[in-house]
């Protein structure tokens, strides 16, 4: 999926590999792809389990760490470091939160290596189609359907919204980005849109 992402998002892609769960493959796999490519992309590998070996491996090669961990569900262990000017990106396993992350984070990375702005293909806010519960620490990223409707842009949940349930991205226009807070955002509340990467 993200293979299939990122040759859309312009990439040229140089390998694609699956190594285990092991940190000195993790480490090899990854000093070989910094040498081949400007932008790296690693998927799972990430969180804080005892299997999770991206960050110390990437600390190993001199990859210094921009950023780790983000207030965005789904998506918040998405990490970032930097070597010479070449950047690895470390999205979520889980499927949903890869494609947010890889919206949010590697269309834009992409876009930039291309000396292109990220393409922008509807509206860049819309209403909410019903009231959401917010995460009282996150912002959230929903998969929705747009509709217009009375000269304004309308989101629609897409269905059931756990970051495992790939059923929210077949048929979905964008991510609405819920802001962080308490209760619920009313339907009707206007919300930022960000066209989802496909």
């Amino acid at each position: 999926m993200l293979t299939a992402l990122a040759r859309r998002s312009g990439a040229v892609l140089s390998a694609v590999t699956r190594p285990p769960d092991d940190r000195s493959r993790t480490r090899s796999e990854l000093s070989a792809a910094l040498e081949r490519a400007d932008l790296v992309i690693v998927s799972d590998g990430i969180s804080i389990g005892p299997h999770d070996h991206v960050k110390q491996a990437a600390a190993g090669l001199s990859v210094a760490e921009v950023f780790w961990g983000v207030a965005l569900q789904p998506g918040w262990p998405t990490w970032l470091g930097e070597r010479s000017g070449k950047l690895v990106l470390a999205v979520p396993g889980n499927p949903v939160s890869a494609v947010v992350a890889f919206t949010l984070f590697a269309g834009p990375a992409l876009a930039a290596l291309q000396c292109r702005a990220p393409e922008r293909a509807h509206d860049s806010e819309a209403v909410l189609g019903l009231a959401v519960r917010r995460h009282a620490s996150r912002e959230q990223a929903l998969r929705v359907r747009l509709e217009r409707r009375h000269a304004r842009t309308v989101a629609h949940l897409n269905g059931p919204q756990g970051s495992h349930l790939l059923s929210s991205l077949p048929g979905a226009d964008a991510l609405a980005l819920i802001p962080p807070g308490e209760g619920e955002l009313e339907a009707g509340a206007p919300v930022a849109l960000e066209p989802l990467a496909r």
